[in-house]
C-alpha cells in the first residue's frame, strides 16, 4: 500500500532531476563571478616587479645598459639650453633645476648670474661655489651639479664625404668618429682636411694631412669639439685623353704629385697610332687663361728630359698621328674632360 506505482516513481525522478539542473544554473554563474572577482583582486607580483624593474632601470647608474649618459661625460661641456640640477649642501633653498639662457648663464636667487657655458660639470660646481662665496651669501659652499637635459652642439662636416651636414655631439670626439657619422670619405677625397675650431676667429683654420685616408691613425685621432667645422678637401685630378688605352681622370695619390710620364702610365700607356712627340699639357693659369705646354714626351721616355710636373685639373692630351695638336683643340679637350670617367688607385 506504501509502495509507489512505477508511473509515479518515474515522474518523481524526472522532477528531482529538473530541480537539480535549475539549482546548477542558478548557483554556477554566481560561483564563477565570485571566482573571477577574486582573481582580479589577487596580487600580481610578476607585473608589479617588472614595472618596478623598468623604473629602477631608467634611473640606473652609468654602468647599466639602460644608462643614457653620453660617452665622455666627464668632459661634457655645458651649452646654452642645457638644464642642470643644482644642490648646495649649506643652503638647500638654493637647490633646484636651472636652465642656461642664450648667453650660457643661470640666475641663482640672491647670487645673481653665473656663466656656465663651455664649462664641465666640475668646473660649473667651482664657478657656482665661488659666486656664492664672493657674493657673501655663504662662507663656504659645497656644490654638486648634475645634468638634467643635454643640449648637443653641431659639428659641420663638408666636402668629400658621403653625407655632408650637421651632426650633433655632446662631447669631444675623434676625427674618425665624425667622418664615420657623415658616411666616410669619398673616393675623390684628398689628403687635406681643414678644421675650424668653434673658439677661433673666422678664417683661422688648421690643416690635417691624412695621407692614408681613414687608415691614417695619427690624423684620425685628432680631437673634434662641439661647434667645430670639418672640411674634407677634394683630391687633385688630372685628365689623360686622346690616344691612350684608358682615357679618363686620375686622382693624384699620396703626396698629390704626378708627372706626365706617370699620368700616361696610369692610362695604360699610349695606343699604336699615338703621336707621342706632340703630347701636350693643357693648364688653366691663375688668371683663368688656358696654356698649352709641350711635354717632350719622347725625350722623357728615353731619359733625356725631365717630365713635366702636373697640377690639379691639368689635361694631358696625346694626339693621334696625323692630327695637329694645336691650341684650337683645347676647348674640345676641356669638354671631353668634363665627361671623363674618374679613376682612383687607393
Amino acid at each position: 500500500m506504501n509502495k509507489r506505482s512505477p508511473k509515479f516513481s518515474s515522474s518523481y525522478e524526472v522532477r528531482k532531476q529538473q530541480i537539480v539542473l535549475c539549482l546548477l544554473f542558478v548557483i554556477a554563474p554566481a560561483a564563477l563571478a565570485q571566482s573571477q572577482q577574486g582573481a582580479a583582486n589577487a596580487p600580481q607580483p610578476s607585473t608589479q616587479m617588472s614595472q618596478r624593474g623598468a623604473v629602477s632601470g631608467a634611473h640606473a647608474g652609468a654602468g647599466s645598459a639602460e644608462s643614457v649618459a653620453p660617452e665622455g661625460i666627464a668632459n661634457l661641456k655645458l651649452s646654452p639650453g642645457s638644464m642642470i640640477d643644482l644642490h648646495v649642501f649649506e643652503e638647500p633653498d638654493l637647490d633646484g633645476s636651472y636652465r642656461l639662457d642664450n648667453s650660457g648663464e643661470i640666475t641663482i636667487p640672491l647670487g645673481g648670474k653665473v656663466a656656465l657655458a663651455s664649462l664641465t660639470l666640475s668646473e660649473a660646481e667651482a664657478a657656482v661655489s665661488a659666486k656664492l662665496v664672493s657674493g657673501e651669501i655663504l662662507k663656504t659652499a659645497h656644490v654638486v651639479v648634475n645634468i638634467d637635459e643635454y643640449n648637443a652642439e653641431n659639428v659641420v662636416v663638408l666636402g668629400e664625404v658621403a653625407a655632408p651636414g650637421r651632426y650633433p655631439i655632446l662631447t669631444t670626439r675623434k676625427l674618425k668618429d665624425i667622418l664615420a657619422l657623415s658616411g666616410g670619405m669619398t673616393a675623390l677625397a684628398g689628403n687635406e682636411i681643414i678644421l675650424h675650431r668653434a673658439n677661433q676667429p673666422d678664417g683661422t683654420t688648421e690643416t690635417i694631412h691624412a695621407r692614408g685616408g681613414m687608415n691614417d691613425q695619427t690624423a684620425m685621432s685628432v680631437d673634434i669639439n662641439p661647434g667645430d667645422s670639418v672640411t674634407v678637401k677634394k683630391a687633385g685630378i688630372v685628365y689623360v685623353l686622346g690616344a691612350v688605352n684608358r682615357p679618363g681622370g686620375y686622382v693624384m695619390q699620396e703626396e698629390g704629385e704626378l708627372n706626365v710620364a706617370e699620368a700616361v702610365a696610369l692610362a695604360m700607356g699610349t695606343t699604336p697610332e699615338a703621336s707621342t712627340n706632340k703630347t701636350r699639357v693643357i693648364r688653366k693659369g691663375p688668371d683663368g687663361t688656358l696654356l698649352e705646354i709641350s711635354t717632350l714626351y719622347d725625350k722623357v721616355a728615353k731619359g733625356e728630359a725631365v717630365p713635366v710636373v702636373l697640377h690639379a685639373e691639368d689635361i694631358v692630351f696625346v694626339p693621334i698621328s696625323g692630327f695637329k695638336a694645336s691650341f684650337s683643340m683645347i676647348q674640345s679637350e676641356l669638354n671631353a674632360a668634363a665627361t671623363s670617367t674618374i679613376y682612383t688607385l687607393r
